[in-house]
């Protein structure tokens, strides 16, 4: 306590030195928590589960070209046929056939469910057989699988954020409560389940999905001749560097139907990159890691430079105590001391204006993609960010005074006051 209440007297006598410090380590503090929020929040982003598996899983690229052999056919029908024929192959764990529906493709379809006439949700129609979910490993409830569900247009299962935005609105709502179509006041919908939350892309919200099964006859009738999109899963111990090449070479020229050819298997993890490019997020997220990169150097250099210069200034001090009888490592205890009381004395101060901005949530950046607010505020996040920034700066404070002030120790005493 005496140690704190001596530095409090240091800091009070130098008053008009010290309040610079203070206001530079209180605009600071912002600053540095604007940027650890920014840069925690986009690293979270970055790596939290998707809630879906995309590793080893492929998507089919197909051509259409000359004559059909069988007019008879639809494209639905040589569709079916490559997907039963995949389905077969050793290799393959699960595969699925749908349209505008994959995630991270750009393609979608989107309509809005109702209950009771006046509470309605938005979300994108996934068109898809039954094993989509297992392609993506979903979660699903268990005995509420997207395999099982009923084919039909009435026949549907939400994703848990669809859902949830439901029960938000109306806390009865269930598995039981039944829906309508946007428009539709006539045919009911029927819920088969909830597929887990997720998101459809990296930096998305979690998806308002709504899932619909798909049968050859539906197939037929709703998308006849309309191109489709097969994805597949290979089995973990048979995929590797060479199961592209193999595939086309072995696999791909059985699936071929009549006049549909199978022309690459593209991995999803090339797809997600590539998506991330055409949608700007790659651009973005570059340009902002830059950003806030150069404002940490420039904060970093700026705030040694200032302790740096301010703990050079006083070696006649330093050299006073050493000839006072005061030991190297008490002189340096109290000038951290120091540097880092000054710093507590600002936090809280900081604190409430850093935590003012993040509830006002001002607009700039405030995107889809992880720009300044791509995390939901919380309490947590705001403790979170501030621990960082008051550690950084703490770090930097201490290696502005460490280098000097060790330094200023090795002169001898008599010379050091001699020069001042």
């Amino acid at each position: 306590m005496k140690f704190i209440l001596h530095n409090l007297r240091m800091i009070w006598a130098r008053l008009s030195n010290s309040g610079w410090v203070l206001a530079e380590l209180f605009l600071v503090f912002i600053v540095m928590w604007f940027l650890c929020d920014s840069l925690g929040c986009m690293k979270y982003t970055f790596y939290r589960p998707l809630g879906y598996d995309i590793d080893h899983v492929y998507r089919l690229t197909t051509v259409q070209g000359g004559e059909s052999r069988d007019t008879t056919l639809l494209n639905a029908d040589k569709y079916l046929n490559i997907l039963k024929r995949l389905e077969q192959e050793p290799t393959v764990e699960a595969a699925s056939l749908s349209y505008w529906s994959l995630p991270m493709s750009g393609a979608n379809s989107y309509n809005s469910l109702a209950v009771q006439d006046t509470i309605g949700q938005n979300g994108r129609i996934i068109y898809a057989t039954g094993g989509y979910t297992r392609v993506f490993h979903m979660q699903e409830q268990q005995g509420r699988t997207f395999a099982a569900l009923p084919v039909g247009i009435n026949n549907v299962m939400l994703s848990q954020a669809i859902a949830d935005a439901f029960k938000k609105r109306l806390p009865e709502f269930s598995l039981n409560t039944p829906l309508t179509w946007r428009g539709d006041t006539v045919n009911t919908v029927t819920q088969g389940g909830i597929v887990g939350s997720f998101r459809d892309y990296r930096y998305g919200n979690d998806a308002h999905w709504i899932f619909m099964r798909l049968g050859e006859q539906l197939m037929r009738e709703r998308f006849g001749n309309e191109q489709a999109q097969i994805v597949f899963r290979v089995k973990p111990a048979a995929d590797g560097p060479d199961y592209r090449e193999q595939f086309l070479r072995e696999i791909a020229p059985r699936l071929d139907t009549d006049n549909i050819f199978v022309a690459s298997a593209e991995p999803y993890t090339q797809m997600q990159a590539q998506f991330e490019v055409m949608y700007g997020d790659t651009d973005k997220v570059n340009s902002q890691t830059i950003v806030v990169l150069f404002l940490l150097g420039n904060v970093f250099l700026g705030l040694i430079g200032t302790f740096w210069v301010r703990t050079r200034r006083r070696r006649s001090e330093i050299a006073l105590r050493l000839a006072m009888g005061s030991t190297k490592q008490q002189v340096f205890a109290l000038l951290m001391g120091e540097g880092l009381l000054l710093l507590a004395l600002v936090t809280l101060p900081a604190m409430l204006v850093c935590y003012n901005v993040g509830v006002g949530e001002f607009t700039i950046g405030r995107t889809a993609l992880i720009a300044t607010w791509p995390v939901e505020w919380s309490m947590m996040r705001f403790l979170i960010g501030s621990l960082g920034a008051w550690l950084l700066i703490a770090l930097m404070v201490m290696m502005g005074i460490w280098y000097p002030a060790r330094q200023a120790m090795k002169i001898e005493p008599a010379e050091a006051l001699h020069e001042e």
